[in-house]
This record gives C-alpha cells, structure tokens and sequence, in this order.
C-alpha cells in the first residue's frame, strides 16, 4: 500500500476499498485498519530483520506527499478517528497546553526584563524572586522542547535509514539496470520526515532567537550596560512574535482552525512573488527620489536613508508624506515621481497581492475538509513519534486487536462522499416531479373513470 500510495494513487484508491467491506443485509461495514500500520518491531530486533517489511505506514506518506485525495477515503478517515479518540486529542492538548506555558513564561520574563531600566542591577532580590523563579520555568520548559526535538531527529534518522535499506531490497529484483541505479539515487536523496515539515525549521529559529536574546541578558545581568540592555530588549521583543506565532503548529490538530493554518502556510509562496515584483519598483524609484530630495533639509523625512525608505513605505500606503516639501524642491520631478510610484507600488503590486492571495484562500478553502483532515493526521504521527510516555494510558495494540475488522453500523440511504451530495440532490428532484406528474395523471384517470360511470 505504501508503495501504491507513493506511485500510482489511482491505484491506490482501488486498494483501499478493498479494505472497506459493506454488507447490505444485515446493515453492517467493516474497515480493515490493522492491514494499514506496519508490523511493530521489538526494540531490540537487529537491523537486517528489522527491514523486512515496510517500516513507514500507508498514513505517513499520504500526509509527507499531501495526498488530499486519499486522506478523504473512508478507510483513512476512520483510522484518523480512532487514532484520534484513543490518543490524537489528549496528545494535541498536551501539546498545545505546554506550549502554551512555554509561551507565556518567556514573554513575561521579556516583559519583565525592562524593568529597572535606570538600575545597574537587573535582578534586586529578594524583591525580584518571581522574576527568577519565572526564568527557570522558562529554560525547564525549553529543555523539555529542545529534548524532544533531538529525539525526534535521533527517531526520523533511524527511520529514514531502515526505509532505505528496505527500499533496496526491494529494488535488488529489478533486472533493468538503468532504473535500478535511478531508483537508488532517489532512495538517497529523499530526506527524513522531520527535516520535511517547516514547522520544525520554525521551532529551531525560535530556539536560536532565545539562545540568543537569553544570552545577552546574562551578559547584561552580570556586566550591566545600556547597549546590552537595550540590544536584550530588542531581541526579546522579536523573538515573542515569533513565540506565539509558533502556537499555531499545535493549534492545527483542531479541524476548525486548521485550514486556517494551511492557508496562512501558503501564502509564504505569493507573499514572496509579490515582494520580488515590489522591490524591483522599489529599488529603483528609492535611488530616484534620493538623487531628487535625499539629504536636503528641506525635505525632512528624506534627510536619511532609512527615513525615505519608510517614506517610500508610507506612499504605497497611501499615508501621510511631504509632497508639499518636495514640490517646493522640483515642481516637476515631485509629481512625475509620486505619481508613478503610487500607481505602480499601491494600484499595481498592492492589488496584485489581493488577487494572489483571493485565489489561495479559495483553493484552501475548496478542500476545507480534506486540509483539516491532513493537519490532524500530521498532529496524530507527532503525538506518536515525540509522546511515547502515551502509551501507558491505552492499548498500542488496539487497531491489532479491535479493528480486524473494526465493525460499524451501516445506512445505505445515506452517503458518505460529498462528490455525490449535487448528484443525488438532482436525482431527487427528478423522482419528485416523475411523481407529482403520475400523481396528476392518476388523478385525470379517476376523474375520466368516475365520468363514464356516471353516464352509464
């Protein structure tokens, strides 16, 4: 299946019902879901008889290669839900709970932080001894994430190597040479799932943005300087943007908001397009109204180069800026410039932007269900891989046991595939007008009957 799912999902799609078997009569549908997880090796199983099957799940790689057409067959919805009832939710609320914590400790030990500003001493004790107690929840709660990152790297290395090897097992049957050394390349150049998600290249951005805004506040605490303090302050005051804008990993599981999130994930790509379309308007007009009104007095918000780079800014804002100053410099360049700037920058980019991201959010939103789907499947392989200490709180052989095959009740009056829902609505209201019209006729053949029996 695994295979299958990564090279023909057509085919795929046919496999999986064969995992889902109806019985009309007795009103009942069975899911094979033990056939779509992997066989578990024991810890201390060696590596050569480790690789004899399929170390990754079918599940896996429908969520690594963004399979929304799979993830909506009934097989796979149904072992989300169960994964999801017997560990997901509490996986995801742990998750998102120490997160949480971990967010909030940090921004007030940055908030904290400025504090004395005028004192050479950052930490007067035993006043500030919740300041203290603050920071070391804060580096507990980081060590406990960092930890579980190592982890999950030390786990998605050892995966991706017993994929590989079982790849090329499996490939050593393959009498065609040339494909054979093709299909090797690709097996070692494939990455593992950690390095996959973008998410966890966030977590390490926000990690090192800690280390780093940490670091100069110890710095500060034990050589206390107004250059350390206030480079302390700017650095905590962007790494908690950053904090909390990472929250948004945990809060995907719930399918309310996780097409939110993907759709907030996609927009990275037009944001980008637009920016480079931008800056090749920007970059230029910059030079030409520095060459213009740059450094002159009579200009005041261009006296720098900072300053009319946000000047420029604010004009495809359409704010405030000093046209009025800038006439009075050149009567002719004034207007040429601003005029041009503004219909290229403002009309141009700004609502070329709006389209970019108008036709995002309605692919998002398209396949709302199918992304929310997705998101929580990638939560319940997270909960699986970095909370093993889960397992003590349920069976890890339960879709062994109770789900070959997992019965459920079954109504044939109702379908379950939203493909067919404009389908059957059309059918139904041809069988209601079929029958209103044999209605009217029956009604015309009871009249005519009642007529001729009358007049005999």
């Amino acid at each position: 299946m695994t295979a299958l799912i990564g090279q023909m999902s057509p085919v795929a799609r046919l496999a999986l019902g064969q995992f889902h078997v109806t019985d009309k009569v007795t009103r009942q549908q069975y899911y094979y879901l033990n056939l779509l997880e992997p066989e578990l090796c024991l810890p201390k199983t060696p590596l050569q008889e480790a690789v004899v099957n399929e170390p990754t799940s079918p599940l896996e790689v429908v969520v690594q290669q963004g399979k929304l057409d799979l993830i909506m067959n009934p097989v796979f919805l149904k072992l989300i839900e169960i994964k999801w009832k017997l560990y997901g939710r509490l996986g995801a609320w742990l998750l998102l709970i120490l997160n949480f914590l971990f967010n909030v400790s940090w921004t007030t030990v940055a908030i904290s932080v400025s504090i004395h500003r005028d004192s050479l001493d950052r930490y007067v004790l035993p006043q500030d001894w919740w300041r203290v107690l603050l920071v070391v929840l804060a580096l507990l709660l980081t060590l406990e994430e960092v930890l579980r990152e190592v982890q999950d790297i030390k786990r998605s290395k050892r995966k991706l190597r017993l994929w590989q090897q079982w790849a090329e097992r499996t490939y050593v049957y393959v009498y065609d040479r040339v494909y054979l050394l093709d299909q090797n390349k690709q097996i070692h150049r494939i990455r593992g799932s950690y390095t996959r998600d973008l998410w966890n290249v966030f977590d390490w951005l926000v990690y090192s943005l800690l280390t780093a805004a940490f670091s100069v506040h110890v710095v500060d605490v034990f050589h206390p300087s107004v250059g350390l303090h206030a480079a302390s302050l700017r650095l905590f005051s962007v790494t908690v943007i950053f904090l909390w804008l990472r929250l948004m990993k945990h809060v995907r599981a719930f399918r309310l908001m996780g097409p939110f999130i993907v759709m907030l994930g996609n927009i990275i790509g037009d944001v980008m397009r637009f920016l480079f379309l931008y800056i090749e308007i920007f970059v230029p007009y910059a030079c030409s109204f520095w060459i213009i009104f740059g450094g002159s007095a009579s200009v005041p918000s261009m006296q720098s180069v900072s300053g009319l780079l946000y000047s420029l800014y604010r004009i495809t804002l359409v704010d405030e800026y000093e046209y009025a100053a800038m006439v009075a410099v050149d009567a002719v360049m004034a207007p040429l410039l601003c005029g041009t700037f503004l219909a290229l920058s403002s009309i141009l980019c700004v609502n070329l932007l709006i389209a970019l991201l108008t036709d995002t959010f309605q692919r998002v939103h398209d396949n709302s269900k199918a992304n929310a789907v997705m998101q929580q499947a990638a939560v319940i392989l997270q909960v699986e891989e970095s909370m093993h200490l889960l397992r003590r709180f349920y069976d890890d052989q339960y879709i062994s046991k109770h789900c070959a095959p997992l019965t459920d009740s079954y109504d044939d009056d109702i379908t379950t595939n939203p493909r067919y829902h404009d389908e059957m609505g059309h059918i139904t209201t041809q069988i209601k007008e079929t029958l209103d019209q044999f209605l009217v006729l029956q009604k015309d053949l009871d009249s005519v009957r009642d007529s001729g029996s009358g007049s005999g």
